[in-house]
């Protein structure tokens, strides 16, 4: 973690920027909260934008105590990566001290918990979570004959949490509940569906009072589509898009098999069984309906999982077993090293991005931030990444991508976001600046804007386009654009190419 963030603050001038723009929405969404008492990436409004419920309020209770810092998600988000190592371990109890140590570097390295805390956001904690959650079910496992109050109450609280954290959870929550009510444990399987479905529920609840939709536009908009007609979209919705998605994520589909092929052909523990049949499940509910990737982080608490599965299953191996000959186990090792491919590549891949994606960010969403600030506070900006424009400006967000604007986010998930669309978003509230990738609306830019200037960053690590583009929507607006621009232009580190046209000038 030290020297990942040497390396990214050595790209960052020496400013701590996180990996993606998506952690600044969280920590915008905290600061409204705790100065405002508004739910938002503005102070203006409530908006439905993050797919988080807890990570916000686990920030907003910390803008209150220490004041607004923007090193608080990384330091929250280390110290639930050390939670996550602690609950591995306590899932391996038992396993030989060499290979626990091995399976507990691994968790560290190929989930990658260093690359998360460089995000900046809640995925550390949702591994923490759903460690906690197996080791509850576990519980529930040895407390037999019954189930003890105790161990309702902290299932029940290992449930809430995971869902709070990230509703994907639910995907790992509904085989728990499935298995606990095979097993007749009535009690258990009724506490963790009713308690684990109340933070999502109490949050769609209030989403629906402010008049938006139960669940947050951030899920609605990044979930998995369904695009094909007839037999072919039939099969898509079958599990054939669960099958591509794991051709695409091989270290999903070497997990899956790893523990699939262990849990058939060696004895297992009751309580393994349900891991294995919560982790398969939650493995195909995830890659067939939600996102993976992303700077490594929607499946990360999967590959946590499967890597403590795999390793309590080899250490579960039949004592007494015949030694192999040295070559056969020269082969076995090959073969492994050979399965682990796409998790040594992925990880490999995590520590050469993440201080390249920081800089990624600092060099574009962090310098439109910086940008915007300058304008007078509350002037309406539309643009199409919201993060550290909302963090570190005052302004009035029309949300191009849907994040935080109804009008936008339905008509994107209707197919119709248009040059009339735009056109009456910017006459409603005409916005002093357009930021936005043009690449994204090409056919949607209206025709009477203006295009004042643009940013060209170095490389696409993270961001959705190297440029950026900003647009009057009045003559009267460029003029000032195109000078708040020019002045800007020093300020902007040398690596970001800044053209700044003469449209609206005197």
């Amino acid at each position: 973690m030290a020297l990942l963030l040497h390396a990214a603050l050595a790209r960052t001038g020496g400013h701590l920027v996180y990996a993606l723009d998506d952690a600044y929405i969280h920590m915008a969404v905290a600061r409204n909260l705790a100065e405002h008492g508004v739910w938002g990436v503005t102070r203006y409004a409530f908006t439905s934008s993050t797919s988080s419920l807890l990570w916000p309020l686990l920030l907003a209770a910390a803008d209150r105590l220490v004041g607004v810092r923007e090193v608080t998600p990384i330091v929250l988000a280390f110290v639930f990566a050390a939670a996550a190592v602690a609950l591995a371990d306590r899932l391996l109890r038992g396993v030989p001290d060499r290979l626990r140590t091995i399976a507990l570097v691994g968790v560290v390295l190929l989930t990658p918990l260093p690359t998360l805390v460089m995000a900046g956001m809640e995925h550390t904690l949702q591994v923490a979570a759903v460690l906690w959650l197996l080791d509850r079910v576990r519980a529930v496992d040895e407390d037999a004959p019954g189930t003890s109050v105790r161990t309702l109450g902290l299932l029940a609280l290992a449930a809430a949490l995971a869902t709070a954290v990230r509703y994907e959870s639910l995907f790992l929550l509904a085989p728990a509940v499935v298995v606990l009510a095979a097993a007749r444990r009535w009690r258990a399987a009724a506490t963790a569906a009713v308690v684990g479905l109340m933070p999502p529920a109490i949050y769609g609840a209030i989403s629906v009072a402010h008049g938006w939709p139960p669940l947050p536009n951030s899920l609605l908009l990044k979930r998995a589509t369904f695009e094909g007609a007839g037999m072919a979209g039939l099969a898509d919705r079958l599990g054939g898009h669960a099958l591509r998605t794991l051709v695409e994520a091989p270290h999903l589909l070497v997990l899956l098999a790893a523990v699939l092929m262990l849990g058939a052909l060696r004895p297992a523990s009751r309580a393994l069984r349900w891991w294995d049949a919560m982790f398969v499940t939650a493995t195909l509910l995830h890659v067939q309906l939600a996102a993976v990737g992303w700077l490594f982080r929607y499946e990360a608490y999967l590959v946590a999982i499967g890597l403590v599965l795999v390793a309590r299953h080899l250490a579960d191996a039949p004592a007494g077993e015949v030694p192999r000959p040295v070559s056969a186990r020269v082969a076995l090792a090959l073969a492994v090293l050979v399965a682990a491919a796409p998790l040594l590549s992925r990880a490999v891949d995590a520590l050469v991005q993440t201080p390249a994606a920081a800089r990624n960010i600092y060099e574009q969403q962090y310098q439109m931030g910086l940008f915007l600030r300058e304008l007078p506070a509350g002037s309406t900006v539309m643009a199409n990444d919201i993060g550290a424009v909302a963090y570190l400006a005052d302004v009035r967000l029309v949300d191009l991508y849907g994040l935080a604007t109804q009008e936008t986010a339905r008509a994107r998930r209707a197919g119709r976001l248009d040059r009339d669309l735009l056109a009456r978003l910017a006459e409603a509230s005409p916005p002093a600046a357009v930021v936005i990738y043009r690449s994204w609306f090409a056919d949607a830019i209206p025709e009477a804007w203006i295009e004042v200037g643009t940013w060209k960053v170095p490389e696409k690590v993270v961001v959705a386009d190297r440029t950026v583009t900003f647009l009057a929507t009045r003559a009267e607006d460029a003029a000032r654009l195109s000078r708040a621009l020019s002045a800007f232009q020093a300020r902007l580190p040398p690596s970001v190419s800044a053209r700044v046209s003469d449209a609206g000038a005197p």
